[in-house]
């Protein structure tokens, strides 16, 4: 068997192999494919009716470009998305829906060259993981498969996440995925597939550090050869890659690049982090001050706001991602994902946003609990937490917000709680899962004001 999928593995690498090649060749004058990337999805849509709206076929250069098009959020496209041919003239395979954990179902064009612009992105991490870990060629990997969202709407979500590649790869992955049943109980029966292949898998891809924790319902399986464990392990999850790090010292935690249904910002190079995928869409970078940046224009250390130009319709489309530049990788910047500009509680000005919040956590704790999710609990914040906690020591974090203080001296206010609870990451997942929003779209917050619905308070 392991001969097998030494084949299966080796033949899917070497599809791989080609974005790879491209990925390092063009590295040096990145700029210029960006600029010809750009040019090739305003030609080849100009005659939309998006592309007639904002004079497509006039547009020459970037600053054209900038002048001409709008930076747009969902809800500005929504009415063109179901229109086919309004957004983009490449032909509409499927609508992928996705969403936040407290936002509401977005559906997403896809395409044929969108798919492959995903492929530009994600070829290029698999191949590179492989090479640094040859081992990996003798195992199979699990990768985190969500159910289709239930819709009588055969237009509407692919049936498997393989679909995102070809059909020769399909046939290989077929032999080196493990894959549960997805119809019936999904949890069961991932939970039971992996314990039957627990001695087959060197490489477990996953979204969230938490999803298989909670598939396994905290029972730990000897991964006796696991290698690798693929996660988020930026912002939020930081904490609980470490402690999945904890639980699975055999294997070596590698955080997952920033990549949505929407669009795929970067993927993760061995040891060198986070690089953007320049060869995938086209991207621009706002700064705190609504300064617009091309990415040869990135500063080491500096936050950015990403917005995307896609293949599927989507022209700069504003991600609400902030990522931080950490660095280089032959001039190409290596980010990390910090948090996202939409998530702020403002119920009386007081401004709360999800990356204030993560400083104040690092300050109140000394270890990260497993759980800690701050909301809006009626006429003050509320601490949801699974362990003790100084509710003094809290409030004066949360002072250090001008304008959360302001409104506690203004009595808009009053001061914060805490309430210890049990099961916290089960619950806020089963919450979000009656809500219809997709087990791999579940993103444990350190804000959330559902959170005092999930608890019933």
């Amino acid at each position: 068997m392991r001969i097998k999928v030494f084949i299966a593995n080796f033949f899917f690498i070497l599809c791989c192999f080609p974005a790879w090649l491209k990925f390092h060749f063009c590295i040096r004058n990145f700029s210029k494919s960006q600029a010809n990337l750009l040019k090739r999805v305003i030609n080849k849509n100009k005659n939309t009716k998006y592309g007639e709206k904002y004079n497509f076929s006039k547009i020459k250069d970037y600053k054209n470009w900038q002048k001409n098009v709008p930076i747009v959020d969902y809800e500005d496209i929504e009415q063109y998305i179901k229109d086919k041919n309004s957004l983009t003239s490449n032909k509409i395979k499927i609508y992928e829906p996705t969403s936040g954990s407290s936002g509401v179902q977005k559906l997403i064009p896809y395409t044929e060259e969108l798919r492959q612009e995903f492929q530009n992105g994600i070829k290029v991490w698999i191949f590179d993981l492989y090479v640094y870990n040859p081992k990996l060629l003798f195992y199979k990997s699990y990768w985190s498969i969500s159910p289709k969202t239930k819709t009588e709407n055969p237009e509407i979500g692919f049936e498997k996440d393989e679909e995102y590649f070809s059909n020769l790869e399909q046939k290989f992955l077929k032999i080196i995925m493990v894959q549960p049943d997805l119809e019936g109980d999904f949890r069961k029966n991932t939970r039971e597939e992996l314990l039957k292949e627990k001695d087959n898998i060197g490489l477990i891809s996953i979204w969230s550090p938490t999803f298989l924790e909670s598939v396994l319902n905290n029972e730990k399986i000897d991964f006796k050869n696991l290698k690798i464990l693929s996660c988020w392990a930026d912002s939020t999850s930081k904490p609980y890659a470490k402690q999945l790090c904890e639980k699975y010292p055999q294997s070596i935690i590698q955080p997952k690049g920033l990549l949505a249904t929407e669009g795929i910002t970067s993927f993760p190079l061995w040891n060198k982090g986070c690089v953007v995928s320049y060869l995938s869409h086209f991207y621009e970078f706002i700064d705190k001050e609504e300064n617009i940046f091309l990415l040869n224009e990135l500063e080491s250390g500096k936050e950015y706001t990403v917005i995307l130009t896609t293949s599927g319709g989507l022209y700069r489309y504003n991600t609400h991602d902030i990522i931080k530049v950490t660095g280089f990788y032959h001039n190409l910047p290596i980010i990390e994902f910090i948090g996202r500009d939409n998530n702020v509680s403002d119920f009386f000005g007081e401004k709360i946003s999800e990356s204030f919040v993560n400083k104040v956590f690092e300050k109140l704790f000394l270890e990260k609990p497993n759980f800690a999710v701050l909301g809006f609990n009626k006429d003050k914040y509320t601490l949801f937490v699974d362990r003790d906690c100084d509710s003094e020591l809290l409030e004066t974090l949360l002072e250090q917000n001008y304008h959360y203080k302001n409104c506690i001296e203004l009595g808009q206010l009053k001061p914060c709680t805490i309430q210890k609870v049990v099961n916290g990451n089960e619950k806020f997942q089963q919450y979000y899962l009656s809500k219809g929003i997709k087990l791999g779209d579940i993103k444990i917050k350190s804000l959330d004001n559902n959170i005092c619905d999930i608890f019933e308070i």
